[in-house]
């Protein structure tokens, strides 16, 4: 029985010790899994992929930089004649110290192009034929498909759009159309129109700094096309966390749906 015993602790510990080794085998990048890439991809230390390593190394959790004091003004957009009024009418509500209610409140996402800057991190996770960018804020998603296809003749209007990309050396070149709901389009609380069109050149600039050089096409609200520079830094170690809006969300809503800066006490 003794014997037995000691058999079956050995078996277990055996099988113990496999176990480990195959999760430590499995968090590790496996070179056998990775695709092919076309040879003219050269490998580059600052992300671009490579024969030897088909995806970027943009692993972690990047964090926007927000402007510093001195840094220089960013470039404003030319709008149209009505982007101005409405923009007017936003400045004067600004002077009165008047919040409107906003679709915000209701927990309903940004979008695009608002998504990519807001005081929250972003991952990339790469996967044959597509890029997916997880927004911590609202929990979005953003997938990038990255096989040669181009928009549909017909999109649904969504948050953040229909993207599609490529890789043009170290740069992640993103076109995203197909948003067609009425959300920020960066600039005060100007909403962008249903044809706003956004391309963005993504890089690392250094092995932990990221930019996202975004040139944003909107008829309906600019006057010409608008361009914009975002930073982010990365940080290896930490993870996204959950972002439920709805858990605390504690703005009062009226009978017509219509919500108010005070809180629920």
């Amino acid at each position: 029985m003794k014997r037995f015993a000691r058999i079956l602790a050995g078996c277990m510990a055996s099988v113990g010790l496999a176990a480990i080794a195959q999760s430590q085998q499995a968090q590790k990048p496996s070179a056998t899994l990775e695709s092919p890439v076309s040879p003219n991809r050269t490998s580059d230390p600052t992300g671009a992929p490579g024969p030897s390593r088909p995806y970027p190394d943009w692993a972690g959790i990047w964090v926007l930089n927000f402007p510093k004091p001195g840094d220089p003004a960013p470039e404003g957009p030319l709008l149209t004649p009505p982007a101005a009024a409405e923009l007017k009418v936003l400045q004067e509500q600004d002077a009165r110290n008047e919040e409107p209610a906003t679709d915000a409140a209701n927990c309903l996402p940004p979008g695009m192009p608002t998504i990519m800057f807001m005081p929250y991190d972003v991952e990339f996770l790469f996967t044959p034929g597509r890029v997916t960018i997880i927004q911590e804020a609202y929990m979005q998603v953003r997938r990038v498909f990255m096989d040669g296809r181009g928009h549909p003749a017909k999109l649904d209007p969504t948050f953040n759009g229909h993207s599609i990309g490529h890789w043009e050396g170290d740069t992640l070149v993103i076109d995203t159309a197909g948003l067609g709901h009425k959300t920020p389009i960066g600039y005060n609380r100007l909403s962008h129109g249903p044809h706003l069109q956004v391309i963005e050149r993504i890089r690392l600039t250094t092995p932990d700094q990221m930019e996202d050089r975004m040139t944003l096409i909107d008829p309906d609200v600019l006057a010409e096309p608008w361009h914009t520079v975002h930073t982010f830094t990365r940080h290896r170690e930490w993870d996204q966390l959950e972002y439920i809006c709805e858990e605390n969300n504690r703005n009062q809503i009226d009978k017509s749906g219509q919500v108010s800066s005070g809180l629920r006490k």
